[in-house]
């Protein structure tokens, strides 16, 4: 360690050398009078005498010389005359400075846990902000939903078909791109055909159907394990108005032959009928118990109308007068109702009505 010479106190150097000048000075002389004077204290010998003056001499130097110092500076007045003192401070305030030092950890640590409850508060005014501008744009979209519902211009119902194809395994493979492809053509046409009414107010793109890449996916896992003939059918997810994007939900199950074209679904006699409104109920009983038929044999049903079979009303109609015509001429007829082509799983059931006189009843006139 260095020191600078302009760092040392010199003011109380120079008094400690004058005061110690001074009292040895004095001390010297005191004892030259006394030696001379042959001067005795307390019945000692001159000589003893001039001794012990020069011995009180010295510790008036010492003396004098800690009172210049204590006098000259609070640390040196300190350090000489109360160390024990300074000890007991200098502990205090190391104590003091512990325990600030633990208060300044704890604030610390509070500190940090202000801050992440701060930083998790942000977090969630994030979240929070991001699920209010989600239902912001639900809201929106419901508003829009509802007002495209007002002018009638809801394109397609939740969970509505928009169309459905089958696939063969080819070499254990299925040809998945093939098959969206067909779906979203049969799709869009579904739509337009739907709307002939909008052709002309509809902006392009705006009936275009989309299948994601993960829906893609999720396909192609159900097929890993796929065996035989497959039926893919889409559907719409939510109620979609005019202008909103359609992303379709893809469905794939297995797909077996259920009837065979040609195949007879039931055949009975009807008595001679004069209304058509009796043909109609008897009509409508049959094709229901063909619903159920065809349901306790695991042919899916329409997902939004809950139908398994289209018949064409024209069909229903020519049938009705054809027992009518019948009855009026008291006759019964046969109605026979078979597969119009061959019905697989997924549906739907097609079917070709016949009626014809009764034989029987024929032969007993």
């Amino acid at each position: 360690m260095r020191f600078n010479l302009s760092e040392y106190n010199w003011p109380l150097i120079i008094m400690i050398a004058a005061v110690s000048a001074t009292v040895s000075y004095v001390g010297d002389m005191l004892g030259k009078k006394i030696g001379k004077k042959r001067i005795s204290l307390l019945g000692l010998r001159p000589r003893y005498t001039s001794t012990v003056i020069t011995v009180f001499t010295g510790i008036a130097v010492a003396l004098l010389t800690l009172v210049a110092a204590g006098y000259s500076s609070d640390s040196v007045k300190m350090a000489i005359f109360g160390p024990n003192i300074m000890a007991r401070q200098m502990t205090e305030l190391t104590n003091e400075v512990r325990s600030r030092q633990n208060e300044l950890d704890d604030m610390t640590l509070d500190l940090i846990a202000a801050q992440n409850e701060l930083s998790s508060v942000k977090n969630e005014k994030q979240t929070v902000e991001a699920e209010v501008a989600a239902l912001r744009d639900e809201t929106e979209s419901l508003e829009l939903g509802l007002a495209e519902m007002k002018k009638g211009r809801v394109i397609v119902f939740q969970g509505e078909m928009l169309a459905q194809t089958s696939m063969e395994p080819d070499e254990n493979r299925y040809d998945l791109d093939g098959a969206v492809l067909r779906l979203v053509d049969l799709s869009e046409d579904y739509l337009n055909k739907k709307m002939p009414d909008l052709s002309s107010a509809v902006p392009p793109n705006a009936l275009t159907v989309v299948v994601t890449d993960e829906m893609r996916e999720t396909v192609k896992d159900a097929l890993k394990d796929a065996e035989g003939r497959q039926a893919l059918r889409l559907t719409a997810p939510s109620n979609i108005v005019l202008g909103q994007p359609l992303e379709g939900i893809l469905n794939v199950f297995e797909s077996r032959l259920v009837y065979r074209a040609g195949e007879i679904l039931m055949r009975q006699r009807v008595d001679a009928v004069l209304s058509q409104e009796d043909g109609k109920k008897i009509l409508d009983d049959m094709l229901q118990n063909i619903k159920r038929s065809a349901v306790s044999k695991r042919i899916l049903p329409d997902p939004f109308l809950g139908t398994v079979g289209n018949f064409d009303l024209l069909d229903i109609y020519d049938t009705l007068d054809k027992i009518v015509v019948f009855g009026e001429a008291m006759k019964a007829a046969e109605v026979t109702i078979t597969a119009a082509a061959d019905i697989y799983t997924e549906g739907p059931v097609t079917v070709k009505i016949e009626v014809r006189p009764d034989e029987e009843a024929q032969g007993g006139e």
